[in-house]
């Protein structure tokens, strides 16, 4: 019985913990992003970042996200206002960045080769990757694709080059986070994660958040659970503790799934973007 009551409060504190990391939604370009990711990824943050720049009153949102972001872009050749698009993946040997706009490859090119990093190709891709010895190995691959730029490490890009290039297995393919992200309102920040160690009965689970006015941002999250009894035990434990962040919180089953959903001040989300690259 203490352990049932341990795991249900353990997974009332994850999943309200990754509601609290949400910001503003707005519906594209999700689905295109879930296709490029490799099926043995863990998890993924999306952030529309198009969205968030042309809306006044998400300035600080926006301003946010390029606080995090801006050293790390500004060291591969790219401008900020060139992304629309941004993706964060990871897995237990994989890390990468999905960005989709349109770039000045020159600039990327000279950037990374003054930053040492030599030309090469992987099946049939033009990726440069950094030298041994000149710097961490977190991000030492970039991919060029045109429209599409991939930073991360070897497993990472080469993970999603594979899936880009030869048809291997996507996020599409994993049908407990399809079934996840189906449910979930489109936004400019979408959260996506598979099973969680030590709570064996969550599936995957996923957040999303969207402008509700200007002032306010619109908050839902999906779990999905090996059966209905599981979610059934969690479901109060989440609705208390989203209680605690939000407001106007709530909470319902529907079958191994449960949906939350709440209300959060866009002034109390300007740090959303922590800890995002």
């Amino acid at each position: 019985m203490l352990k049932k009551v341990f795991l249900v409060v353990s997974m009332g504190v994850v999943l309200a913990m990754a509601l609290a990391n949400v910001g503003c939604a707005s519906g594209g370009g999700l689905t295109d992003m879930l296709a490029k990711v490799p099926e043995d990824a863990a998890s993924l943050k999306y952030v529309d970042v198009q969205a968030l720049r042309n809306d006044a009153d998400l300035d600080d949102l926006y301003d946010a996200w390029k606080a995090v972001v801006d050293t790390r872009l500004d060291a591969h050749g790219i401008d900020h206002g060139d992304v629309n698009l941004f993706a964060l993946g990871k897995g237990s040997d994989q890390r990468f960045i999905l960005l989709v706009g349109k770039f000045d490859l020159d600039e990327v090119r000279d950037e990374v080769g003054d930053r040492h990093y030599d030309k090469g190709e992987y099946k049939g891709v033009e990726v440069w990757k950094k030298q041994p010895g000149w710097g961490a190995e977190d991000y030492n691959e970039v991919a060029i694709m045109g429209s599409l730029l991939i930073l991360g490490n070897e497993a990472g890009v080469e993970g999603c080059i594979g899936v880009i290039e030869e048809g291997e297995s996507s996020w599409l393919n994993e049908a407990d986070l399809k079934d996840v992200s189906n449910r979930l309102p489109g936004g400019v920040y979408v959260g996506l994660e598979e099973k969680l160690t030590g709570i064996s009965s969550l599936e995957a689970y996923g957040i999303s958040a969207k402008k509700q006015d200007a002032g306010t941002l619109a908050i839902a999250g999906v779990a999905k659970f090996q059966e209905e009894d599981d979610a059934d035990h969690a479901e109060d434990a989440i609705e208390y503790l989203m209680g605690l962040a939000y407001e106007d919180v709530d909470v319902t089953q529907d079958g191994v799934f449960l949906k939350g959903s709440a209300e959060l001040d866009v002034d109390n989300a300007a740090n959303l973007f922590a800890g995002l690259w």
